[in-house]
């Protein structure tokens, strides 16, 4: 059985599936891969930093099709499906339509590294000049690479492609707070 959470973060709607211990173990017999990261992640018993957690993801082989059944998708912003949370890890499915985006965030308190696993995936940072939050970068993220942002950094994820977006986040320890910035 899938929770839907319905999230308002700033002006953005989220919607958060939680998988069920069920669901968790379905998707976890269907992919080896993602079963290894996760019982990986499970004997680390303690917060990853982000370069274990950048360079464990881009070891991994894993494609959307693979995980299929278990993705999500709304029309009324992006969807977290989330696979698994404990105190030291959140693992997420997130999946983006054409044109949907956070907000522009930090992640207070958890690094976050995450796997494009379709789609291209836009990332734009920003920094402070002077009093005004400026764009500093974009970067462009194809399926296989990973984008690693450590919690102080502020970034805007996006999809501005044609084509749907797949992301496995995972966030040491889970996100819980976060804080929204505007320009």
């Amino acid at each position: 059985m899938f929770v839907v959470h319905l999230r308002l973060i700033g002006e953005t709607m989220v919607n958060q599936v939680e998988l069920s211990k069920n669901q968790t173990l379905e998707l976890m017999s269907s992919s080896p891969i993602l079963s290894d990261l996760i019982h990986w992640l499970d004997d680390l018993g303690q917060r990853a930093t982000l370069e274990v957690i950048e360079k464990k993801l881009l070891e991994i082989d894993i494609q959307a099709e693979d995980l299929e059944k278990f993705l999500g998708y709304s029309e009324d912003g992006y969807q977290r499906n989330v696979i698994k949370k404990t105190e030291h890890f959140e693992l997420v499915l997130i999946c983006w339509k054409p044109g949907q985006k956070t907000q522009i965030h930090d992640h207070k308190g958890s690094d976050c590294a995450f796997l494009i696993l379709e789609g291209i995936s836009t990332e734009s940072l920003y920094k402070f000049d002077g009093d005004k939050l400026v764009v500093s970068e974009v970067r462009k993220y194809l399926p296989g690479e990973v984008c690693a942002a450590g919690e102080p950094d502020i970034h805007q994820i996006s999809n501005e492609e044609e084509t749907n977006l797949v992301n496995l986040h995972l966030y040491t320890p889970p996100l819980n707070n976060i804080n929204i910035y505007e320009v």
